[in-house]
Parts: C-alpha cells; structure tokens; sequence
C-alpha cells in the first residue's frame, strides 16, 4: 500500500506542475433550454403512462 500512495502522491505533484498535457473535452450534448426540459418532462409521463415499469417491477 505504500507503493500506491508514494504513486499517487507522485502522480499529483506532476499534475500540479503542469507536467502532463490536460485536454478538457468538448460538451456535444444537447441544449438545455425550457424546451429540451419539456421534451424530457413529457417523455418521462409517457414512460410512466405506459405501464412499463410496473411490467417490469411484477417480474
């Protein structure tokens, strides 16, 4: 275990000093806006509406 923290501990003081390249990925998702809330809104009724997890709870 003492090799794992002397790792870690190595591992952090190269990331603090800028040792290793940090690339921040881009956000592709969609837009949250009151419209893309309302999407999901009305999804998550018609899932529930459906029957399909009381289905699936029964089983």
């Amino acid at each position: 275990m003492t090799e794992a923290n002397i790792v870690m501990d190595n591992f952090m003081k190269k990331l603090d000093a800028d040792k290793y390249e940090k690339d921040n990925q881009p956000n592709n998702g969609p837009k949250i806006d009151s419209d893309f809330i309302d999407e999901q809104l009305t999804s998550y009724s018609k899932l529930l509406k459906s029957g399909i997890l009381e289905a699936a709870l029964d089983k």
